[in-house]
């Protein structure tokens, strides 16, 4: 783990990985946080949110990374009548910002480079990779047809740019975002997860809490 015991010159390191979907990203964060022995965090955020907000994990789940408008009428939880997405977005910020303040650990998503964009230890991160190249990546991991992989890359795509977009108000990928955008297919995926943590530890033993 990168902290006081292997050099002292950083308490954390935070990592937030933003992707395109069928580049590798989640599986890139999480080599790295099990390589640096350090906390993971994407899908188990939609189960923290569920029991700070008091709602169903399936219903959050429904509007996981997506700006899709719905109101709650009825609801057993301090955000009664507020649309589900908001309340899923600002919940799952608390969290973040919870974490963050607490140990190191890799965010998938959830416009964690936006959401922790004033601490010193982010080190935020992009990944993407060419169409086909994603496209193939799904057909092979969720057993689909090419013509289903690519709607599928398409349709994930635009759920996660429009989220990031309007939480955000900036571009989901854009340069003013990141720190580091990657191309998974250029090293691939262990290549890419080298490169990365090789950076991360070159960032440290200078003491760069900012690219």
């Amino acid at each position: 783990m990168f902290d006081g015991e292997r050099g002292g010159i950083m308490e954390k390191i935070l990592v937030t990985i933003g992707r395109q979907y069928g580049s590798g990203g989640r599986m890139i964060g999480r080599q790295i946080a099990e390589n640096l022995g350090i906390s993971f965090y994407d899908r188990e955020l939609i189960e923290l949110a569920s029991q700070k907000s008091g709602i169903e994990v399936g219903t959050l789940s429904m509007f996981n990374e997506r700006a899709v408008p719905a109101t709650l009428l009825k609801m057993k939880s301090r955000g009664a009548g507020k649309d589900v997405g908001d309340i899923l977005f600002q919940t799952q910020t608390q969290i973040i910002r919870e974490i963050a303040e607490k140990e190191s650990c890799v965010i998938i998503g959830r416009c964690g480079d936006y959401v922790l964009q004033d601490f010193p230890q982010l080190f935020s991160v992009f990944v993407t990779a060419p169409i086909p190249k994603r496209v193939q990546r799904i057909m092979e991991r969720n057993h689909m047809s090419e013509e289903d992989a690519r709607a599928a890359v398409d349709k994930v795509d635009r759920q996660r740019r429009d989220y990031y977009n309007h939480y955000t108000g900036k571009s989901l990928g854009g340069p003013e975002s990141y720190q580091l955008t990657v191309d998974s297919s250029v090293l691939g995926i262990e290549g890419t997860v080298r490169a990365l943590e090789e950076k991360i530890g070159f960032r440290i033993k200078n003491k760069e809490y900012v690219l």
